[in-house]
């Protein structure tokens, strides 16, 4: 028994090592060199893009607290009652306050790609107020398309939620007095 698993991993190790180069021999791929073929790179094509390498970093969590509070862990949230907030990869070389400042800044920075564009002075920020009266029409058109869309049939989680947006399509006109 041990001894095929010892032949097993040292297939295995073999296997790994025989495909360590890839070469393109025309229109085809070979792990043997062959007469004009070229080697091909084969490491994935996805890389980190963050600034910190992940050999040399740790996770640390931004926990919730059932009483609405939030702190900084370099345990899982579980281990202190609280839900994960957010996640952050930083260099486990430094000090823990150093760590905080660094997750802090990385949620900064995500949260402000996150904010809307500011709007231009000059341009109108909302578009005005639909009429109730064209509100209505268009509500009731909105309940025939979904009329015709039952009669057509389907399956029953899609009727489902045809007969969902015809309820939500009334309600609005019954909140309206159409």
């Amino acid at each position: 028994m041990k001894r095929s698993f010892w032949f097993m991993a040292a297939g295995l190790l073999l296997a790994t090592a025989a495909q360590a180069q890839t070469y393109r021999c025309g229109n085809s791929y070979s792990d043997a060199p062959c007469k004009g073929g070229r080697l091909v790179d084969t490491t994935p094509p996805v890389t980190n893009n963050s600034t910190v390498d992940i050999a040399g970093s740790k996770t640390i969590y931004l926990c919730q607290g059932g009483d609405g509070g939030s702190f900084w862990s370099s345990q899982h949230c579980r281990e202190h009652g609280a839900y994960i907030d957010r996640m952050e990869k930083v260099p486990a070389n430094l000090p823990w306050e150093t760590q905080v400042e660094m997750a802090k800044g990385q949620r900064d920075r995500a949260a402000s790609l996150q904010q809307p564009a500011p709007v231009q002075p000059g341009y109108q920020q909302q578009a005005p107020a639909p009429s109730k009266q064209g509100t209505c029409q268009w509500l009731e058109s909105r309940i025939t398309q979904l009329d015709s869309m039952a009669r057509a049939g389907g399956t029953a989680q899609y009727l489902d939620w045809v007969a969902g947006e015809r309820k939500k399509a009334r309600d609005e006109q019954f909140r309206l007095r159409c």
